[in-house]
């Protein structure tokens, strides 16, 4: 009968790359979760910075390779437990929360898990977090500083030169696999170039009832139920535009946005969070749609978390992080406001580039996100300079109408002021009454003109639930615009009455334009 042999090296060698690994892996999902929750916003100086995902994935990755080298380990070889009851039960604690941490965490990323999931993830990295201290406490205790040279034996890894070339093998197979599934496979519908469709929020065109939906489930975002709203997604296009159609669940239909408040003779913003750039309550209802010609973890690498993740740009307000594109490329980013571009049937077509060099002056830096050139139209703010406690509208209604503004009508924290319909704010004319609403949103025109105007869209609110249509040229010519053609990625977000707490989700759809090109159309 063949006796297992006791193997210590592996076994001190599996236990450092397990507190290496872990180390990383805590340490960036800590960071990410500052999306979310604000437990361990004390901890925010600490933590790493910068594009976080893809590290988080790769190291629980490298994790979950571990995990499965343990098993091989403990079948191939003996291993002397504790007799200590204490130990083995915090070790049986240490084994169920990794399996839970990789598995929750892997539903995460495949994008199947709900918001229970979501948090069933947070949950379990605090409890490890719990593990760690009574896995370790008793022998810091005991050992003091000789556990570190316990720990890390750095001459044991001479030892198992073929168990560190199999786990690198392994690890990198796994890395392989994990890359051919980080973007889902979208087939867009190919139409006619005879084909209708009227850019109207209302999918009530023929080819739209034979395309089939596919869902994101996103989260993550303020407002939603526990975060979370699936959103719903059709493509098709013919030789000219791509059509896309979105739909998510919303309870509420928000309008407002920053209303201006007359208090003690003086206006003011109605805000709470928008002097730090994160307003979520007193904000319309959103949705963005990231494009990118490649597939990355965290948006295709635009996304740096932390209130500093860009070396040499100013901290933002709110140290959530930045957008921006260090790798010399552009994504396209659709952004879609329900009060400032819907009755202009567009989304406000954005970049995400390079990061811009901070203007002096200028209160919100937002590094590698910026709007599209123009030649005319938008929508300005209605103050002159903004304060937290007072502000000087730039312009006030009419006299023929200012008898609509005379009283705190909630309609007006929901509407835009036309800028033909209004005159600049001069003292003399303001004399409108205690708690007065006024809108903050100026139209100049009705439309953009030009690159920033590349996209039209209108959504339609209807029984909790947004529905917007988009149409955009596949070639617009654009330097700031991703082509629409095979193989380019996109994701989706949406703000529930929010100005930066979006929902997101990890894997974009890959949209596969095949069924155009094998009838000769691109």
């Amino acid at each position: 009968m063949n006796r297992k042999k006791s193997n210590r090296a592996l076994f001190l060698n599996l236990h450092l790359l397990a507190i290496v690994l872990v180390g990383v892996s805590l340490a960036t999902g800590l960071r990410i979760s500052l999306l979310k929750y604000a437990h361990f916003d004390f901890l925010s100086a600490l933590l790493p910075q910068g594009q976080m995902h893809t590290v988080h994935y790769y190291s629980g990755l490298m994790l979950g390779v571990l995990c499965l080298s343990y098993v091989f380990y403990r079948k191939r070889f003996t291993h002397k437990t504790t007799d200590n009851k204490y130990h083995r039960i915090v070790n049986y604690l240490g084994y169920a929360v990794v399996v839970a941490c990789t598995v929750t965490g892997l539903l995460r990323w495949l994008d199947w898990a709900t918001n229970w999931v979501a948090l069933a993830h947070y949950f379990f990295a605090l409890t490890f977090i719990v593990f760690l201290f009574l896995h370790s406490y008793v022998y810091f205790l005991s050992l003091g500083k000789k556990l570190i040279g316990k720990l890390f034996q750095i001459k044991a890894l001479k030892k198992q030169k073929l168990f560190l070339g199999c786990f690198v093998i392994f690890a990198c197979f796994a890395i392989w696999v994990f890359e051919q599934y980080k973007s889902t496979d979208y087939k867009v519908v190919a139409l006619k170039n005879s084909a209708f469709i009227a850019i109207d929020g209302k999918d009530d065109e023929a080819f739209w009832r034979q395309v089939q939906w596919h869902e994101i489930n996103t989260y993550g975002g303020a407002n939603f139920n526990n975060g979370h709203t699936p959103v719903k997604v059709k493509v098709a296009s013919n030789d000219v535009e791509s059509y896309f159609l979105f739909r998510w669940q919303d309870e509420t239909k928000s309008l407002t946005h920053l209303p201006l408040v007359k208090i003690n003779q003086q206006w003011q913003v109605k805000q709470q969070g928008f002097h730090t750039f994160n307003e979520t309550r007193y904000y319309e209802d959103k949705f963005a749609v990231l494009l990118s010609q490649s597939c990355d973890h965290g948006g295709d690498g635009t996304a740096h978390l932390g209130k500093s993740p860009i070396e040499g740009k100013p901290a933002n307000w709110h140290g959530k992080g930045y957008h921006g594109a260090l790798d010399g490329r552009v994504r396209d980013l659709w952004h879609w406001k329900a009060l400032r571009t819907n009755d202009m049937v567009q989304m406000d077509d954005n970049v995400i580039a390079a990061p811009r060099s901070a203007k002096s002056g200028d209160r919100r830096y937002t590094a590698g996100y910026f709007a599209d050139g123009k030649e005319s139209g938008a929508y300005v703010m209605n103050w002159l300079w903004y304060g937290k406690d007072k502000v000087t509208p730039k312009r006030l209604p009419l006299p023929e109408y200012q008898q609509m503004y005379q009283g705190a009508d909630k309609d007006l924290e929901q509407a835009v002021m036309p800028w033909f319909s209004s005159t600049p704010y001069a003292a003399l004319l303001d004399a409108y009454p205690e708690g007065t609403l006024l809108s903050s949103v100026l139209y100049r025109s009705n439309r953009f003109e030009g690159d920033r105007g590349d996209v039209t869209a209108k959504g339609h609110w209807q029984d909790g639930f947004w529905t917007l249509e988009v149409a955009r040229r596949n070639h617009t010519g654009s330097e700031f615009d991703v082509a629409l053609e095979q193989g380019v990625c996109l994701w989706v977000a949406a703000f529930d009455h929010a100005q930066i707490a979006h929902t997101r989700h990890q894997r974009p759809l890959k949209l596969d334009y095949s069924a155009l090109s094998q009838k000769g159309k691109l």
